[in-house]
This record gives C-alpha cells, sequence and structure tokens, in this order.
C-alpha cells in the first residue's frame, strides 16, 4: 500500500519538471516508505506526456512515476485531480513543476506528517534558485515569487494568530482526510487557479484557511525544504508588477476564505468599509513614498499590491475592463 504521494501539477511544463523528477530520483531516507510520484498535466500543449513516459521506463525500483490528464484548466482543478488519484491513503505532497526538493524532502515529509496525525496540513522552507545573482530588490518581491523561511523550529500555525498566517502555496503536504472534510466540491470553490486577464490567484490559500478553519491543525517543518527555480524573465519589471497586482486582486476571494460559510455574507455587507479603508491605505502609501515609487522597484510592486488590494472586491467589475 502507497503511503506517500508526491503530486506534480504542471502546465506546458515539459521543459521544467525533469529538473524536479531528477531530484526524486536521488530522494533518500526513504527506506521502508511506500511512495510514488504523480504527475498532473493540466491540459498542456506541449510534450509533456512524451517527457514523463521517458522518465517512467527507467524510474527508481522503489517507486512509481504515472501520469494522468486533467482537462479543466487551472492548478486548483489539478489538485483535485491529484487528490483523487494519489494511491496514498493518507498523505499527498505537491510540488509544482519548477519546485526541486531537497534530497530527504519525502522522508522529512512523510515522518513530519505521521509523527503528527492531528495535522491535516503543513509546509517548509522555499529558498530561490535563480539564474543570475538577485537583484537589489529581490527581498523586496519575494513574497509575490512565493519564496520564505520562517526559521528552524516547527510551529502550529493557529487561526487565533495575529496576523493569521498559513504555509506558503509551494511545497507542503496535504492529508487526504483533512481535504476530504473540510474542501468544499469544485463548484463551490472561489478560486481554481490564475486568472490569465488579471493574475488574481489564491487557490492554495483557500484550501489552507478551509483546514485551518477545523479541528485540523496546520503546522510549518523546517525540515521540508525545496528551492523555487526562478528564471530571469520572472524578475523582469512588467512581470512582477502583474505579480504584484494579481496577488492584491486576490485578497477578497481568499479573505472570504478565512471565515466560516455563514460568515460570508456578512463580510461582503462590509466591502464599502474595505473599500474607504483600503482607499485611505493607498494614498497614505502614495504620499508617503511617491517621490521612491517611480524609481524602487520594491515600492512600486507594493503600491501596486495594495492598489489590487483595493480592486479586489470588484474582481468581477475589474477584469472586464482588463485586456489580455
Amino acid at each position: 500500500m502507497v503511503e506517500f504521494t508526491v503530486a506534480i501539477c504542471t502546465y506546458n511544463g515539459a521543459e521544467r519538471f525533469p529538473e524536479v523528477l531528477e531530484q526524486l530520483q536521488k530522494q533518500v531516507g526513504i527506506e521502508g516508505i511506500a511512495w510514488e510520484v504523480l504527475l498532473v498535466d493540466n491540459n498542456s500543449s506541449d510534450h509533456t506526456v512524451n517527457v514523463v513516459s521517458q522518465y517512467a521506463q527507467n524510474w527508481r525500483k522503489d517507486s512509481q512515476l504515472r501520469y494522468v490528464f486533467e482537462p479543466k484548466q487551472g492548478l486548483g482543478y489539478a489538485r483535485i485531480r491529484a487528490m483523487k488519484e494519489a494511491k496514498s491513503k493518507e498523505l499527498v505532497g505537491f510540488l509544482d513543476d519548477d519546485n526541486i526538493p531537497s534530497k530527504d524532502w519525502v522522508a522529512q515529509a512523510y515522518h513530519f506528517g505521521q509523527s503528527r496525525p492531528q495535522v491535516g496540513a503543513y509546509g517548509g522552507i522555499i529558498h530561490a534558485k535563480i539564474d543570475q545573482n538577485p537583484p537589489p530588490y529581490f527581498d523586496q518581491v519575494k513574497l509575490y515569487l512565493t519564496v520564505g523561511d520562517r526559521g528552524e523550529a516547527a510551529f502550529h500555525y493557529k487561526r487565533s494568530d495575529k496576523p493569521r498566517r498559513i504555509p506558503a502555496g509551494a511545497g507542503f503536504v496535504i492529508r487526504k482526510l483533512a481535504w476530504q472534510k473540510c474542501v468544499p466540491p469544485p463548484e463551490k470553490l472561489l478560486i481554481t487557479g490564475r486568472d490569465p486577464k488579471t493574475w488574481a490567484a489564491g487557490e492554495d490559500a483557500e484550501v489552507m484557511f478551509y483546514i485551518q478553519n477545523s479541528n485540523w491543525e496546520v503546522w510549518y517543518n523546517p525540515k521540508m525544504e525545496i528551492w523555487h527555480h526562478i528564471p530571469s524573465h520572472r524578475l523582469e519589471e512588467a512581470y512582477l508588477l502583474k505579480l504584484a497586482r494579481g496577488y492584491g486582486l486576490s485578497f477578497h476571494l481568499t479573505r472570504l476564505a478565512r471565515f466560516y460559510p455563514w460568515q460570508r455574507p456578512l463580510v461582503q455587507l462590509l466591502i464599502p468599509f474595505y473599500t474607504f479603508r483600503d482607499s485611505l491605505r493607498v494614498l497614505s502609501y502614495y504620499l508617503k513614498y511617491k517621490d521612491a515609487i517611480a524609481n524602487d522597484l520594491g515600492k512600486t510592486c507594493e503600491f501596486e499590491c495594495k492598489i489590487g488590494n483595493l480592486l479586489s472586491p470588484y474582481l468581477i467589475i475589474y477584469r472586464i475592463f482588463v485586456k489580455d
């Protein structure tokens, strides 16, 4: 019986995910662990299936590499398919197609979940793997690029914490039972993937908040380390500004996910208050940093994020006026 599934969701990632598979081939400390790798092809039009087939022919003997196709576009749909297809009865670890795990990632992820049966989801450290020297503004924008290190000690992300926190959306593990109990069916999800027009996303945050709202615990495990491969074009100004705006535009939907279903209509009634408050925040930020915004990319990205946050309750209207 499979005890741990590594799920890799990819869209046109035939040039990216081989690096992930190569590292999974080198995993150590997995003696006694029955594990598999499941690659979910999210409606790709490249040669993903052929690349996976080639790797499967020479895959390591103590594991299995499988391929499934998910035609509905969106990372949320791909992860739902991964949960359905995973042979593991308990733990499913998610890697994006540009997440390079440490050589003991599978072992660390598996043993952490096995030793804490009350934990429904957990994530670890995400380092940056950059193809060039980091630009001077990197520390200011790394949040948008899903890079973060929250220290050397494991801890519990509590719902009552201020500010409220959850694991970042890469290299995390979810217990199947927690998903089944907490995550609604696809038609009731608020977010199913990155919006191609606005770049709004947050499907991973939505799932984490649902689990955190339950009796299951959400944790940070620093022994699980991955490296997020960030190519040079993702550090260019145009890309980062879109990413920051999309990050902000996702905020209202993920804010709704933080609340219980019966509370969400009340949250919607507070939209005028949020609009007034966030307008003041945008104005205050602009007045404070107006001279820096034009020349400091980190400040410009933060300003774009705040504008997106302000507009996020009106995402549907905003999308109408955004060009592809």
